[in-house]
């Protein structure tokens, strides 16, 4: 049987209603985020993700991709769906309004479930970091979040 990476997530981006905006890519965003979602079955499935502070302009970007593997090899199936999925859950929570900014500090910080746990990435002066917590509340301590904006297809 023939492996099929990416066909969740093609589902998903129709339910969505986001239309390719170049082969194999999509554009999604808000007023204070944006995404690239890139489906290449047989290559490359991937998420480059930006959020925005609309008043310091800062940004924190969080990327999830299935890197340098070969999808098209069996042993990389599990790999593949794995990211398949946390691709379709973080934009599911993006739906859903479950993905936070905030400021800790003078650090600008998103702040969003994922794979059962909670997420807190920071943006540095030239790269991002994420902790993991086990729930809201610690992920949380020591900023003040709002929801992203919602999800809509980038025009």
């Amino acid at each position: 049987m023939e492996f099929e990476s990416g066909r969740r997530l093609l589902a998903f981006l129709r339910e969505l209603h986001v239309e390719e905006v170049a082969e194999s890519r999509w554009e999604l965003g808000g007023s204070d985020w944006r995404a690239v979602v890139d489906v290449e079955p047989r290559r490359w499935l991937g998420l480059a993700f930006e959020a925005l502070d609309p008043v310091t302009g800062k940004s924190a970007t969080y990327d999830i991709d299935t890197d340098l593997y070969d999808l098209t090899r069996d042993d990389q199936r599990e790999f593949a769906q794995e990211i398949e999925r946390d691709i379709i859950e973080f934009l599911d929570n993006l739906r859903k309004g479950a993905v936070l900014r905030g400021n800790a500090g003078s650090k600008f910080v998103v702040v969003f479930p994922l794979d059962g746990v909670y997420l807190r990435v920071v943006q540095g002066r030239f790269m991002g970091s994420a902790s993991t917590y086990p729930d809201l509340t610690a992920a949380l301590a020591g900023g003040d979040y709002v929801p992203l904006s919602l999800l809509r297809p980038q025009e």
